[in-house]
């Protein structure tokens, strides 16, 4: 089985050029993939560096037909003009999947220290072995205590 992951930062290049094909691309060059795990995803906010004004969840699954598609949002707002915003983690796999869970992470106060908030996505694929539990996820970078919390968070869903 080959799995891959990766902090996409919604795509966007060292060029500042958004590009959901080119990291698809890129990816099937380091392996046939089974599994995908993808952090930092966004769908509609076009103010990130590079414009990330489109859903990239429905591009991704546009680009990996025969793979299930499971985007779990940290962060789902409304946007300057009206639209919903969502941005996180996803899971895609061309394995049978036998379950999908998201659990938000803790986000305890750190007084002016720059956060948001943090999820866990879950899938539970059946391996050629037997079920298999991925889970992909992006700590905080900012904050050690939130970080620290995080990491706690992720042990308590494990055990």
């Amino acid at each position: 089985m080959q799995l891959i992951t990766w902090n996409v930062q919604w795509f966007c290049g060292l060029d500042d050029v958004v590009s959901v094909e080119r990291i698809v691309d890129e990816a099937r060059a380091m392996a046939d993939f089974d599994v995908l795990c993808l952090q930092e995803v966004a769908v509609n906010y076009p103010q990130l560096t590079g414009n990330a004004g489109f859903d990239q969840v429905a591009r991704l699954q546009q680009l990996l037909p025969g793979f299930e598609v499971c985007f779990g949002a940290a962060v789902d707002e409304l946007g300057r003009h009206g639209q919903r915003q969502r941005f996180g983690n996803l899971v895609a796999t061309r394995l049978p999947l036998a379950q999908v869970q998201h659990y938000p992470l803790p986000y305890p106060d750190d007084a002016g220290v720059r956060s948001m908030p943090r999820m866990c996505s879950m899938a539970t694929v059946l391996a050629p072995w037997g079920p298999l539990r991925v889970m992909t996820t992006h700590l905080e970078f900012y904050s050690t205590r939130q970080r620290m919390a995080q990491a706690q968070g992720l042990l308590d869903i494990h055990h």
